[in-house]
């Protein structure tokens, strides 16, 4: 495509857009941004939103939880009072980012994560000499929450007297039970890891749309088309339908979903819903 780029845009500004301008599009003089029209505040919250997911998502992938697994809600570590604004303004695409059901705003790494805070006497040692055992212990007196804040954005730890750089510090954290935490920048996001039932059978039904979803296109349905989905296996599955019936008959344009071996003319396949055997079926509806 990419040759043909320059006659194609010939051709629309010689239909629409000359408007007795020079005679061809490539005379035109360049556009000049009008930079008073840019939204500052709108692309600081995109750019948190970006940054907040891609932490999401890496703390999710830590747990092990699949993408199509909606989890409880994730907390965020941010790293000043304007970005809760921020967040407020793009929770919402976050929070489908995440699959999360609520996104909130950590005021303490600690809550979800022990962390601990350690002086790095390879380069303390040589730097301070004498004096290292107050850096020491003013080190030990500081609040390991800030500390891992100010390391994890690569920036200095002023403790006392002593300025310190982040590598002359030693932080680690360990996720408490039921979280699972990323820090990164400055940044924390803590998932939680409990499913809990609810979540699970809406898990295993977005699960079984992307099957479905997946076997339309195989067959080579048309988008629009209406189709009959049969199923088979694990009897939990007969749970996903009872409860998100309706969901999956709207996701796959599924008129019926039948506990039935399909007919021989139907797509069929065999699969795994979240740990549960399934064999489904696919027939366009006349």
């Amino acid at each position: 495509m990419a040759p043909f780029v320059p006659f194609v845009t010939e051709e629309i500004y010689q239909n629409i857009g000359r408007n007795g301008g020079p005679e061809s599009v490539h005379l035109e003089d360049w556009p000049v941004a009008d930079e008073s029209l840019i939204d500052t505040r709108l692309d600081d919250a995109t750019r948190l939103a970006m940054r907040l997911s891609s932490l999401g998502r890496a703390a999710r992938s830590k747990a092990g939880i699949k993408v199509r697994q909606p989890v409880a809600g994730v907390a965020f570590k941010l790293r000043s009072d304007a970005e809760r604004d921020l967040l407020e303004q793009v929770a919402p695409q976050v929070r489908d980012e995440l699959n999360a059901k609520d996104i909130s705003v950590l005021d303490d790494v600690s809550t979800v994560a022990n962390l601990e805070i350690k002086p790095n006497f390879q380069l303390l040692g040589p730097k301070y000499g004498r004096d290292v055992g107050r850096v020491v212990g003013a080190i030990s007196k500081a609040e390991p929450s800030e500390v891992f804040r100010k390391v994890s954005a690569n920036q200095q730890v002023t403790l006392g007297d002593y300025t310190l750089e982040p590598d002359e510090i030693v932080v680690s954290a360990t996720d408490k039970d039921g979280y699972s935490v990323i820090a990164e920048q400055g940044y924390s996001a803590a998932v939680t890891t409990q499913i809990t039932p609810e979540l699970e059978l809406e898990g295993r039904a977005r699960e079984l749309v992307h099957q479905v979803q997946n076997m339309r296109r195989d067959a080579g349905f048309d988008i629009a088309d209406r189709i009959t989905t049969y199923y088979t296996g694990d009897p939990a599955i007969d749970d996903v339908i009872a409860v998100h019936g309706g969901y999956i008959r709207q996701e796959t344009l599924s008129d019926d979903l039948i506990r039935s071996a399909p007919p021989e003319d139907a797509h069929a396949a065999s699969h795994r819903i979240n740990g549960l055997e399934a064999a489904l079926g696919v027939v366009a509806v006349e």
